[in-house]
């Protein structure tokens, strides 16, 4: 009866051992399905050659649109599909969720915005062990000089800003800087700022007397102008640095009646900057030309992808726009 009992103890545990293997291969079979599923794009009549991943934040800013505009521009030209994964900006860890998701999935390609404080160079050497084409965008190249950045500098963004504040009111200028909610750490060490403040150096008198980081949220722009106007009177110049808060600021000063008193100098361009920079109210918006952005991010994925040289970091610069017109 031992015997029995031993040999029948012994089935059941081979049994037990096969349905926990095979269970297991099924759950990994389903997480990949999943990350498929998430990664499907619409049918189309024609298959792409290649499947691109874009992973950006949440929010209406026109930074962010003009960089899906571009990357959709180029993306026909490689014949890539694209698929954009959208995370909250209030929860910038979903970027891991969805950075996760792409290369499980084993896209050919993943354009990601990447803050300036992001782990960019860690990001890269999981994407090559997954056999994924990591291209990363943003403003700031984070450290570690990474292969292929391509952005718009936002100190050069802060500098062009503060000379044409300064141009226009000399040492009175009395400035307020609303920095943008994507960014992290200490207001003063942002590139953005210090642009500012190294333009207003060969002005003696000049400061920058509020900054203030814009915070989520439709409203964000409107609150942080009329906190920094209402705290400080002195206040008779304002930079922004994306173009929801510029357009929020817009409307605080008309609506405060502080048209002509606040010298506002925006960024990036929407149909509303547009028309508050024709009737004065925005005396320039710094439109940083992420559109390009987008078109180059594609560009180098296809120069990865073709065994072509390792394109340099490009820095895609920005435009002027003021009612005469568009400079650069």
């Amino acid at each position: 009866m031992k015997k029995v009992a031993w040999i029948l103890a012994a089935l059941f545990g081979l049994a037990f051992l096969g349905a926990t293997l095979m269970n297991a291969g099924l759950i990994l079979k389903s997480r990949d399905a999943l990350a498929s599923s998430l990664l499907m794009e619409k049918p189309a009549t024609e298959p792409a050659r290649y499947h691109i991943v874009v992973i950006l934040p949440d929010t209406d800013d026109s930074f962010f649109q003009g960089l899906i505009e571009g990357i959709r521009d180029s993306a026909s030209v490689v014949d890539a599909a694209v698929q954009v994964f959208r995370y909250p900006n209030a929860f910038p860890q979903e970027a891991e969720r969805y950075f996760e998701i792409a290369l499980r999935a084993k896209a050919d390609g993943l354009i990601m915005f990447t803050p300036r404080n992001d782990r960019v160079t860690d990001r890269a050497k999981m994407a090559a062990q997954s056999g994924v084409i990591f291209v990363p965008v943003g403003t700031d190249a984070p450290s570690g000089s990474p292969i292929g950045f391509i952005g718009s500098g936002s100190l050069l963004q802060g500098l062009e800003g503060g000379k044409r504040i300064c141009a226009e009111l000399g040492s009175s200028a009395r400035i307020g800087v609303i920095l943008p909610a994507t960014g992290t750490g200490e207001p003063m060490e942002e590139p953005i700022y210090r642009g500012v403040a190294s333009a207003i150096k060969s002005f003696e008198g000049a400061q920058i007397v509020a900054v203030d980081r814009a915070r989520p949220g439709l409203l964000s722009g409107e609150e942080t102008t009329a906190a920094m106007i209402r705290q400080h009177p002195e206040l008779n110049a304002l930079f922004c640095s994306s173009s929801r808060d510029t357009t929020g600021a817009a409307q605080v000063v008309l609506d405060m009646n502080m048209v002509g008193k606040v010298f506002l100098i925006g960024s990036d361009e929407t149909p509303e900057i547009a028309h508050y920079v024709e009737k004065g109210i925005i005396a320039a918006s710094i439109v940083r030309d992420s559109r390009r952005i987008g078109q180059e991010a594609v560009l180098n994925f296809s120069h990865y992808k073709e065994h072509q040289p390792v394109p340099k970091p490009v820095e895609a610069g920005f435009f002027i726009r003021t009612a005469k017109g568009i400079s650069r």
